[in-house]
């Protein structure tokens, strides 16, 4: 029994020590988001991203997002792609230059896809570099987010 107990205490002391180091955002809040991205799937589509949401110290949530305009046809309010899914981040568990993006679009095929990937983060702008997203359904293709960047304002820090 004192075994047991002595590896459960160990465990607990670990997982502190780990969260104590967490990385964290701030300030909290309300905050905008705009920039643009170059998307790829059977098509390259340059679309300009608006967005708003709130975050906390460790996760953020994009409770608003469009695609504005960009490349003709594609983006824009009647554009054939748009985002797709719940849009969110949070922080990487140690590098600050860094963070988990869940985001979505669905696009020209009518193929969407979503997912989490992990971009760079600096001066509150989070940059793109050929992320692949999964596709949502079994068998269609993945899309991928060739370029582009996103800044946050007011700024954010990860520290």
């Amino acid at each position: 029994m004192f075994k047991f107990a002595s590896a459960l205490t160990a465990i607990v002391a670990m997982a502190a020590a780990s969260s104590a180091g967490a990385q964290t955002i701030s300030p909290t809040g309300s905050f905008t988001l705009s920039g643009s991205a170059r998307m790829q799937q059977s098509t390259t589509a340059n679309c300009n991203i608006s967005g708003s949401g709130t975050n906390t110290a460790t996760t953020g949530t994009i409770t608003s997002r469009s695609f504005p305009s960009g490349t003709a046809f594609l983006c824009g309010p009647f554009g054939l792609v748009q985002p797709y899914g719940a849009w969110s981040f949070r922080v990487h568990e140690t590098d600050t230059d860094k963070v988990y993006l869940t985001v979505g679009a669905n696009t020209v095929l009518n193929a969407p896809c979503y997912g989490e990937i992990l971009v760079a983060f600096s001066g509150s702008t989070i940059t793109f570099n050929n992320n692949v997203l999964p596709p949502v359904n079994a068998g269609d293709p993945s899309c991928t987010i060739v370029s582009g960047s996103v800044t946050i304002s007011p700024t954010r820090t990860i520290s």
